[in-house]
């Protein structure tokens, strides 16, 4: 009984972390987002120097892409109990859905690379919760 308590409670984070992915992606955070990047930016270069020399503040929006995404591959992957690869595709098909709507209907702009990074992040998630998965039984 434990397993279905703790699958329901993966249920409900995943419905609140879609939830808020939602209002992430839709709604007008655009010049938030670039100055969160550039935040990083200097307090990973300047700060706290640990950022490599040719990191820049767009690589820092990439890797924000990924890590939005991570827990998307984990959730299709726990909760739904599909393997890595399904979760990775669906990932995938929803940051191009995601990216299509910003370019269309929201003054954002639309990014093939935020595809790529969000579908990695999705990989991520969905690969470590799978082998998580089977280390478990």
């Amino acid at each position: 009984m434990g397993w279905m308590r703790d699958r329901r409670v993966l249920a409900v984070l995943a419905a609140a972390y879609v939830v808020a992915l939602a209002v992430l992606v839709g709604g007008p955070w655009g010049w938030a987002l670039n100055r969160l990047t550039v935040r990083l930016y200097v307090l990973f270069r300047y700060e706290v120097p640990i950022a490599p020399d040719w990191a820049l503040p767009e690589h820092y929006g990439v890797l924000l892409n990924v890590v939005l995404f991570v827990p998307v591959g984990a959730a299709l992957v726990l909760v739904i109990r599909r393997p890595w690869w399904w979760a990775t595709a669906v990932a995938a098909v929803a940051s191009g859905a995601i990216e299509a709507v910003q370019g269309l209907f929201l003054a954002r702009e639309a990014s093939w690379l935020d595809v790529a990074a969000n579908t990695t992040g999705a990989l991520v998630g969905a690969v470590v919760s799978a082998l998580l998965r089977r280390r478990a039984g």
